[in-house]
């Protein structure tokens, strides 16, 4: 066992534990050895003798193992994976294994997900170095519990050095571990008071004066930075006079003897100038009252050293901190009598005179509940422990205060609590805050719950890589239940996911986005899986959580999106398309808008049975009902329909006019429907119908809208059959009026044959072919406005070539009336410049253009023929016809200026717009 004891003169505390036990298995091995010496009859001396320990010894060794009250294991290194070969029930105690879930296996059964790895590099090297190891490291009892393992690992040798065992014990730390976080972060809080003191150079030494610690108001003042000075003796500050009267060693000296020493002097600075300092020198003790160094706390009075009356003040200050502070420390002994009162706790306890309590039994300050957590914090102190309760006690002038209490007990020489220690910490505003934090939290949370808008605080959630995939609810109001149709109470620490599957990614990328940047955003947003809509305001909170105030907003999302389906369907009925495309335009609003599957119409046969279906709209990935359908196959509401009533069935499995045939109807993907007749003629000729695969409770609005839709469409449908009908009649007269013109110019060639002067008879028979032209253009308008450039287009060509006329001017509509004077009178300028003007030549031709002209009156129309190219023309010397029908202008009441010039014939008609168009 003589590798057992190497290794025992680590320095860290922690290993005093395992020095602890391993003298007790040495202890354990040397008593078994007697004992077997004696049964031998063998001389212990003797027995003392032999190596050890030799393979004989390896009961000795598990025997050892076995009865110590400290958990152990061996493991076999000579065996593949080292497996343990023996343990003591204080292992198995610890770990919670049984003895035969534990040998034969390797120790890595006691790591888990937290075990850390850079302990376990530590742990393999040291196996494979065979030397012993002192560490700390996270292992796990077999129900899983984590616990931090003081673990130590010791290589066993035989007499010849061979390495026969591995010896390892484990000392579960969890608490101890605990208390030195909580001490790092005392000592923490600590460095910052100790370099906060900016003004104040407070240097720590070791016992013979070197510096060990050094604030910043030590670099400040002295010059030195704390790497510097770490290390060096503390006379580096001292002027070289004193460092030859040994002033440093007469104050330490003076601390030992008296626990503190005061001194003002000169002081050096790094750059060797020098400052006149107040210092006091106190005893750096442990917790178990043995000196460990000095503390030199000093202030810089260079420019206060020939105020003695500011130098006795600085002093007493200087006094004043060190010895003042805002804990209560007391010091009590085993009985809980206090001997001891700090000058802070005289404070805060009002004490004037400390002889005034003490000697009385600290527990008797604290009342109820508080006397007895005192009594039970000051045993656990006795009894080597630490003690800690919050509670409430009255000042010695009876103010009451809430304390925060620490109690600790100071050691003796021989390690056994010989004094109390107790640390009081007035809390009493901590407390009021804490109420006054908890009235306010139930304040807002009133405020919270009585919102009427929803709201909710949530906490986004991250994948591997560290996108945001996810959401956590973390608080909701009462309000947002009733928005969204949930229990609150059911959704905090659940993710919208899982409390809304299938909802749209948009509601997770969105708030996302609000958490990544900070920034609010506004949305109005559907919850598809919910058909609600909702409005609202997202903004970031910190910490990877956002807020969220919202409305919902349903009923004006839908009313907004019915308006807009009225007006895109008005838009659509507006342009110029047949029935087929009124009644898809009608169905596919309808769909879009209520967010439906399947709108169509279906014709009824007039056997009111027959139900056919051509073509209807569809949402995506949802089937078309376009057949031949039997009506009596698909409920009982096949008469309502014959009778011309509405039918509307929010669930065909409850209604009771389908229940019979909902498998049927479902086959067709309808669970709910809205059906609305057209009835003509005293019967049903056609239905309307709205599917959806999902039941629905339609409300009034979405009825009236569906009404609307239906009605917009009949009616456009019906008027465009009219339009279709007087089209097909405009045809037919328009067939029949050419007839009849075609019979009247064969009666006048008929009738006017034998005269003989053939310019009349052909100038009659022009203008006959002109109102037919004119006829014929309006009826293919329907008998409607004629464009201006047309009705131009359309005369000129009779009489020339159109390349010889120059057409200039805006789209301007005429009535029929002055779209039938404008022919016959452009056909009269035509004729007459074809026998006497520009066109009776090769080389003329005629300009003709027109505009509008708004003066201070109302807008006129004005169409200027000017001839050009043409011979010389003079005024003719009677006015016969067509110089009468030329005067009468554009709409047959005048406004006509006909100027002939030498190069050609201008004339310009005017007349008002809105008579041109009305005409």
């Amino acid at each position: 066992m003589a590798s057992v004891a190497r290794g025992q003169a680590q320095l860290s505390m922690d290993s005093d534990v395992h020095r602890l036990s391993r003298d007790e298995l040495e202890a354990e091995i040397a008593r078994l050895r007697a004992k077997l010496a004696r049964q031998s009859d063998l001389d212990p001396e003797t027995s003392r003798q032999r190596p050890r320990p030799a393979p004989a010894d390896a009961d000795v060794l598990f025997s050892a193992v076995d009865q110590t009250s400290l958990p152990m294991i061996l493991t076999d290194p000579n065996q593949d994976d080292e497996p343990i070969v023996f343990t003591n029930r204080a292992f198995l105690d610890l770990t919670g294994y049984g003895v035969d879930e534990v040998v034969g296996r390797n120790c890595r059964f006691l790591q888990g997900p937290d075990t850390q790895p850079d302990r376990l590099d530590e742990i393999r090297a040291a196996l494979r170095d065979n030397r012993d190891l002192t560490i700390e490291i996270v292992n796990h009892r077999r129900d899983g519990t984590p616990f931090v393992n003081a673990l130590f690992i010791g290589p066993v040798f035989d007499g010849e050095g061979r390495l026969r065992y591995r010896f390892g014990s484990q000392i579960d730390v969890t608490e101890a571990h605990r208390t030195r976080l909580r001490l790092a972060e005392s000592e923490e809080r600590q460095r910052a008071i100790f370099n906060s003191a900016s003004e104040m150079a407070i240097l720590v030494t070791d016992t013979v004066g070197r510096v060990t610690d050094w604030n910043v108001g030590a670099e400040r003042i002295l010059g030195w930075s704390a790497e510097e000075m770490r290390g060096q003796t503390i006379e580096r500050i001292f002027t070289a006079e004193d460092r030859a009267r040994g002033r440093l060693e007469e104050e330490m000296a003076v601390v030992l003897r008296d626990g503190h020493a005061e001194d003002v002097r000169w002081h050096l600075r790094k750059d060797g100038g020098r400052f006149y300092a107040v210092g006091d020198m106190t005893s750096l003790r442990g917790v178990d009252g043995t000196h460990r160094g000095f503390v030199k706390a000093m202030s810089d009075r260079t420019e206060q050293r020939d105020a003695a009356a500011k130098h006795e003040a600085d002093a007493e200050f200087m006094r004043g901190v060190l010895a003042s502070s805002a804990d209560c420390i007391k010091v009590l002994d085993l009985d809980g009598s206090l001997t001891f009162m700090s000058e802070g706790g005289r404070k805060v306890m009002e004490v004037s005179d400390f002889n005034l309590i003490k000697g009385c039994p600290w527990p008797g300050f604290w009342q109820g509940q508080g006397h007895a957590e005192a009594v039970a914090a000051l045993a656990r102190a006795k009894g080597g422990g630490v003690g800690h309760f919050q509670g409430t006690a009255d000042t010695f002038l009876g103010n009451p205060r809430w304390w925060d209490v620490q109690v600790t007990p100071i050691f003796g020489a021989d390690g056994r609590p010989e004094r109390i220690l107790s640390v009081s910490r007035d809390i009493t505003e901590q407390k009021s805050l804490e109420a006054r934090l908890a009235a306010g939290e139930a304040h807002w949370r009133g405020l919270f719950e009585r919102l009427s808008e929803g709201f909710v605080v949530g906490e986004v959630v991250r994948d591997a890589t560290g996108r945001i995939t996810d959401w956590r609810y973390t608080d909701v109001n009462s309000a947002w239940g009733r928005l969204v149709g949930i229990d609150p109470d059911s959704v905090v620490g659940r993710t919208v996911r899982e409390v809304l599957p299938g909802i749209e990614d948009a509601w997770v990328s969105e708030f996302a986005d609000v958490v990544e940047t900070g920034q609010p955003v506004t949305f109005v947003r559907q919850v598809g899986t919910l058909a609600r809509w909702y409005e609202g305001r997202a903004f970031a909170l910190g910490s990877e959580r956002f807020g969220v105030i919202f409305l919902e907003v349903t009923e004006r999302v839908q009313a907004d999106a019915r308006r807009d389906g009225l007006l895109e369907l008005g838009e659509r009925l507006r342009a110029d398309i047949d029935t087929e495309a009124i009644a898809m335009a009608g169905s596919a609003i309808l769909g879009r808008v209520l967010g439906v599957g399947r709108v169509g119409y279906g014709t009824v046969g007039s056997d009111g049975e027959s139900f056919v279906v051509e073509e209807d709209w569809t949402a995506a990935d949802f089937p078309t009902l376009a057949g031949r359908y039997r009506m009596d196959d698909y409920g009982l509401y096949a008469e309502d329909l014959r009778q011309g009533r509405a039918v509307v069935i929010a669930d065909v499995r409850d209604d009771p006019r389908t229940a019979a045939s909902a498998a049927t109807l479902e086959a067709v993907s309808v669970r709910t429907l809205v059906n609305l007749p057209v009835f003509e003629k005293g019967r049903t000729v056609a239905v309307l119908y709205v599917n959806d695969d999902r039941p629905r409770s339609w409300n009034e609005q979405e009825i009236a809208f569906i009404r609307q839709i239906a009605e917009l469409t009949r009616q456009a449908v019906e008027r465009r059959r009219a339009e279709e009908r007087q089209d097909l009649l405009n045809h037919e007269l328009s067939h029949r009026l050419k007839n009849t013109m075609a019979m009247v110019m064969s009666i006048a060639h008929q009738t006017l044959r034998a005269i003989p002067e053939r310019e009349p008879v052909e100038a009659f028979e022009k203008r006959i072919r002109a109102l037919a032209s004119a006829h014929d253009l309006l009826l293919r308008r329907n008998w409607t406005a004629a464009d201006l450039g047309a009705v131009c287009r359309e005369v000129l060509s009779t009489v020339a070539d159109g390349r010889r006329f120059t057409l200039d001017g805006p789209d301007v509509p005429l009535g029929p009336g002055a779209g039938l004077s404008a022919s016959l009178l452009l056909h009269e300028l035509a004729t007459n410049a074809a026998k006497y003007g520009s066109l009776s030549g090769d080389e003329g031709g005629v300009e003709l253009r027109w505009w509008i002209e708004s003066g201070s009156g109302e807008p006129e129309l004005v169409l200027r023929w000017r001839e050009h190219g043409g011979p010389p023309v003079v005024a003719p010397t009677r006015r016969g016809f067509g110089s009468r029908l030329i005067r009468t202008g554009l709409v047959g009441t005048g406004g006509v200026d006909v100027t002939y010039h030498a190069e050609g014939l201008v004339a310009i008609m005017r007349a008002p717009l809105v008579e041109v168009q009305r005409a």
